[in-house]
């Protein structure tokens, strides 16, 4: 097996999920595709959330904040530079871990938490695999099963702005009781990977990699950089 790491350094929420499709449309059948971004200011709900109750409507707009929605499941998130965004998609029948999509999201998870432990070592997978440090979230997930792939993504935050994340965000979610299966966002009490030891995003893209390659068994020779655009251009 092959992985392809998409690294195309671009802040444009816009292009970000343009790119994230084309992931989910062009995945090969003899690669895995790992993918490391970071938006400017947004907002991003879960396939089945609606932002008039998740989102302080009236913040974004007079800030100007756009609101994205994406095609997998999960909670609503604030993206700004601080967070690194991670994206991994396979093959559904290239089992890593187990059968059953939970668990090997949850494998994918335990990936990132290594790397992460490389530069902060109290930190652990907990409920609706998300990785915190002791009662305080820094990574939340969210996954799909479509086009016979398996794509996840998660979101951890490094250096982000929590001051304007609580602001945009409605701690409470204001769900009416009659709205039909709504996808509630579970507030947790969040906090920066960077509060706790220096480092920078490079850093633990950098650790994050490694435990990838070593957790595939994937030599560096048969690591495939996509810096650009080539990407669009590289689909057959």
């Amino acid at each position: 097996m092959k992985l392809i790491l998409v690294d195309i350094p671009n802040f444009e929420p816009e292009i970000n999920f343009e790119i994230e499709k084309k992931i989910l449309e062009i995945g090969k059948p003899d690669s895995f595709i790992l993918r490391f971004w970071q938006n400017n200011p947004c907002v991003v709900l879960g396939k089945f959330q609606k932002e008039e109750y998740e989102v302080n409507l009236e913040y974004i707009k007079k800030k100007n904040i756009p609101v994205f929605k994406r095609f997998t499941g999960g909670g609503t998130v604030f993206h700004d530079q601080g967070n690194l965004n991670i994206t991994f998609c396979k093959e559904k029948e290239n089992i890593l871990f187990s059968k059953y999509v939970l668990e090997e999201a949850k494998g994918i998870t335990e990936i990132i938490l290594k790397g992460i432990k490389e530069v902060y070592k109290n930190c652990e997978v907990k409920e609706r695999n998300s990785i915190f440090l002791g009662e305080k979230k820094i990574l939340g997930s969210a996954i799909a099963q479509k086009n016979n792939k398996f794509f996840y993504h998660a979101s951890l935050l490094i250096n982000s702005n929590l001051k304007e994340l609580k602001k945009v965000i409605n701690w409470e979610e204001k769900y009416p009781e009659n709205t039909r299966s709504p996808i509630k966002s579970q507030r947790s009490k969040v906090t920066n990977l960077s509060f706790y030891t220096p480092l920078t995003i490079d850093m633990v893209k950098e650790k994050i990699l490694k435990n990838f390659l070593q957790t595939l068994r994937i030599e560096e020779n048969n690591v495939k950089k996509i810096y650009n655009n080539d990407f669009f251009e590289d689909k057959k």
